[in-house]
C-alpha cells in the first residue's frame, strides 16, 4: 500500500479523523470577539467543562500567579487571569490531550505540541510593544497567543491521519521520523483546514490556520516559525542569532531572547507533569545517570555526549510527557526527549539560558576531549 498517497487522498477529500471539538474554548472565542460579552455567560462556559475549571483554579493557584490567598472559586480565578487569560488557558490545556494517546507517531504529536505552545508564547511575546516599537502581531496577546498555538494545529489531523493509516498497514512503509514530519508538514494546512469545519472556528483563528502560509496579513507568524525554529534547533538561542530573522529589530530579538529561557516555566503552567529544578532530583553522573521526568526518576547510562546533546541508554520507559530535567554536578538544565536508535534516547538540552549554555558547553567539551 502507498500510505503518502492513502493519507493525500484522505486529507483532500477531508476524510480524516478530527478530535471531538473543545466546545469551551470555541465558545469563550466566539464570545470574547463580541464588544456585548458578559462576565456572567464567561463563568457559564468556564463551569460548563470541568477539564477548563480544574486548569484553571489550579493557574490561579500557581506560584507564578498566586496572591496572599488562595483562589477557590471561579469569579475570583478569572479575575485574577483575565478574560483573555481564561481563553489563553482553555486551548493550551486542550491541545495537551494529543500527548496522552498511543500511536506509531506519538513523538511527532508531542514534538507538534511543544512548538505549538513555543508558537504561542513566542506570538505573545511579539503582540507586545516595547521601547516605543510597534508590536509586530496586529491582534491583543492573548488572541495572539492563541493564534500561534492553532495555526499549525493540522499537524496533529495529519498525524492521526497517517497512524490511523500505519496501524492498519504497519509494514506499508518504513521511513523515518524525519520523512514523516516532512510528510505531516506538506499535510498540514489543508488537514488543518478539515478541522477548522468540524470545530467551526471563529475569526481570526480560522483564517490563521487556513492562510497563514499567505503572503499578507499572517506575515508575522512567519517570524514566530523562524523563532520557534531556533529553539528546536538550538539549546540556547543569542539574540545575534534571532538578529538574523530580517524583520525582527536588535531591540525585539534583545528582549525575546532574554524571554526564551522562560519556556519551561511558562509551559509548566499548563502541563504540570514536567519536571521541576528541584534540589531533590538525582544527579545525573557520567557513568551512572539518573534522569527526573516529574513522575518519578529513571535510571541509566551515558552513551555519547556530543553537539546535539546526550545518547543516553535507559533501564525503563521514559513516562514524561515532553522533557526531563537533568542535573551534571553543579549544572542543571532541561532537556527535552528524542528517540535514537531502537534502545537509546537523545536528551537535546532546551530553553537554556546564557549561563547554562556556557557550562553545558564547557562540560560537553572536556568529556569529548577525554579518552574513552
Amino acid at each position: 500500500m502507498d500510505i503518502e498517497a492513502a493519507v493525500r487522498a484522505r486529507v483532500a477529500a477531508r476524510a480524516v479523523r478530527v478530535p471531538p471539538a473543545p466546545t469551551a474554548c470555541v465558545q469563550l472565542s466566539s464570545l470574547l470577539g463580541r464588544d456585548d460579552w458578559a462576565m456572567a455567560e464567561l463563568e457559564r462556559i468556564v463551569r460548563a467543562d470541568q477539564a477548563v475549571t480544574a486548569a484553571l483554579l489550579r493557574v490561579a493557584n500557581s506560584a507564578a500567579l498566586r496572591g496572599r490567598e488562595a483562589v477557590t472559586t471561579i469569579p475570583s480565578a478569572v479575575a485574577r487571569l483575565g478574560a483573555r487569560g481564561v481563553m489563553k488557558l482553555a486551548w493550551a490545556s486542550t491541545a495537551s490531550s494529543a500527548l496522552t494517546t498511543a500511536g506509531p507517531l506519538l513523538g511527532l504529536r508531542q514534538r507538534a505540541w511543544r512548538e505549538a505552545l513555543v508558537a504561542a508564547h513566542v506570538a505573545q511575546w511579539l503582540a507586545q510593544p516595547a521601547q516605543g516599537q510597534p508590536a509586530l502581531s496586529p491582534l491583543d496577546p492573548e488572541t495572539s497567543f492563541v493564534v500561534g498555538m492553532l495555526h499549525d494545529i493540522g499537524r496533529l489531523v495529519a498525524a492521526s491521519a497517517l497512524e490511523d493509516l500505519l496501524v492498519a498497514h504497519p509494514e506499508a512503509d518504513t521511513r523515518s521520523d524525519e520523512g514523516w514530519w516532512s510528510l505531516i508538514e506538506a499535510l498540514h494546512v489543508a488537514a488543518g483546514s478539515a478541522l477548522v469545519e468540524a470545530w467551526q472556528l471563529p475569526h481570526p483563528l480560522a483564517a490563521a490556520v487556513a492562510f497563514h502560509h499567505d503572503v499578507g496579513a499572517w506575515d508575522w507568524l512567519g517570524v514566530v516559525n523562524e523563532v520557534v525554529a531556533q529553539v528546536e534547533g538550538q539549546p540556547h538561542v543569542t539574540p545575534a542569532a534571532l538578529g538574523n530573522i530580517a524583520t525582527l529589530d536588535t531591540a525585539t530579538a534583545q528582549r525575546l531572547a532574554g524571554r526564551l529561557p522562560e519556556l519551561v516555566d511558562a509551559i509548566r503552567l499548563i502541563d504540570p507533569t514536567l519536571p521541576s529544578a528541584g534540589e531533590d532530583t538525582s544527579p545525573f553522573e557520567v557513568d551512572a545517570l539518573s534522569v527526573s521526568t516529574g513522575e518519578g526518576v529513571v535510571k541509566g547510562s551515558l552513551v555519547k555526549a556530543d553537539d546535539a546533546g546526550l545518547v543516553v541508554s535507559l533501564t525503563a520507559p521514559l513516562s514524561t510527557r515532553v522533557l526531563v530535567y537533568v542535573r551534571i554536578g553543579a549544572q542543571r538544565f532541561h532537556a527535552r526527549i528524542e528517540p535514537s536508535g531502537s534502545t537509546h534516547f537523545r536528551l537535546r538540552p532546551w530553553a537554556l539560558d546564557e549561563a547554562q549554555a556556557q557550562r553545558w558547553g564547557q562540560w560537553r567539551a572536556a568529556l569529548t576531549a577525554s579518552p574513552a
